[in-house]
């Protein structure tokens, strides 16, 4: 148990070696010689904790994946009323994978589902299980009255899914802030659950500490 024990804990340190690498030198220079270094192992050594490099990285990324969903889970308080949650996830979505890169390691491997299906399974699990938090929510808002969606719910979670994906790359990339994208994506979901924009907004700024955008 012990051996199995030190195993794992030795592939978890080598997961961690990939993410760094990845979130520093991007996916290309995440190969597994500067995999290897970061953890202080040969790279023959890590081939004895993990089948291939392909491995390491899918490991990397799921860890990642796993990451970024505790972060929307923990914005999340059981109390909170439907427009409230919607504005934690709102904001958690744009801003929480951002100050330990975990949001800059799952884009710098969104282009590998073209031709890797491991990638892509994870990267379809992750988006599958952000359209799931956000379809309960406008469920729990309809259902409250606090709600009028103008579109089928599910097609407003994939909405604001992908809408959400694409403006966390702006951040990423330097060309939009933060503040915006929190705005745009709070005008967007008011608009499409007939929610006061200024009540979202607000509630959307407040957990991010920083006033509207105007």
């Amino acid at each position: 148990m012990a051996k199995v024990h030190k195993k794992e804990i030795r592939r978890q340190e080598i997961v961690a070696a990939a993410q760094a690498v990845a979130a520093r030198d991007g996916a290309e220079g995440a190969t597994l010689r500067a995999i290897a270094a970061e953890a202080g192992m040969a790279a023959n050594a890590v081939l004895y904790y993990f089948g291939s490099h392909a491995e390491i990285i899918a490991a990397a990324v799921h860890a990642s994946s796993d990451r970024f969903l505790e972060k929307l889970d923990e914005a999340i308080d059981p109390g909170m009323g439907p427009t409230a949650r919607l504005a934690a996830v709102i904001s958690a979505g744009t801003t929480a994978g951002l100050d330990d890169d975990v949001s800059r390691i799952l884009y710098e491997y969104w282009p590998h589902m073209l031709r890797d299906p491991e990638q892509r399974r994870i990267q379809e699990e992750l988006t599958a299980a952000q359209e799931r938090i956000y379809r309960d929510i406008i469920d729990a808002g309809t259902l409250s009255g606090e709600f009028s969606p103008v579109l089928d719910p599910a097609r407003i979670a994939r909405t604001l899914v992908a809408q959400e994906d694409g403006l966390v790359m702006d951040v990423l990339a330097g060309s939009a802030s933060s503040e915006y994208v929190l705005d745009l994506m709070g005008s967007l979901a008011a608009a499409l659950l007939g929610v006061k924009e200024e009540i979202l907004l607000g509630l959307v700024s407040a957990r991010n500490g920083s006033s509207p955008a105007a």
